[in-house]
């Protein structure tokens, strides 16, 4: 238990530069800059949240928190895989401008709500 502070913090930090890299990649596509998909800032993202992910777990096997014991933590793993599914479809290049669009907002969203559960652990259903 002496590890959980450290690696706490290591996880936000990482779930923020994920965030970051995330809005950056979206107004790199708003702009119409695509050339950002054939430099490092295409995989970047994806060690920053096998990072993140690894983490997470670790947390989860050394804490005190259960996703089905603290509803917050169940919740908030469904708005993650939320995230990623219009995450997907924000940044994919073959669908139209509109939904893109509507993607990213529903994104944006799910990880407002995930940034939320996660700072204010709310008792969801009493």
């Amino acid at each position: 238990m002496e590890y959980y502070l450290p690696l706490k913090h290591l996880h936000m930090l990482s779930a923020y530069l994920s965030a970051a890299l995330f809005s950056g990649r979206l107004l790199l596509d708003m702009a119409a800059k695509p050339d950002w998909r054939q430099s490092p800032l295409r995989y970047l993202p994806h060690i920053n949240d096998t990072l993140l992910l690894t983490l997470a777990l670790t947390l989860l096997a050394i804490g005190p928190w259960q996703p089905f014991t603290h509803q917050w933590l169940g919740f908030k793993i469904l708005l993650l895989l939320a995230y990623i599914g219009f995450g997907i479809g924000a940044l994919k290049q073959s669908l139209a401008v509109p939904t893109r669009t509507i993607c990213a907002v529903l994104a944006l969203a799910q990880l407002g709500g995930i940034f939320y559960l996660a700072r204010f652990k709310p008792l969801l259903f009493v």
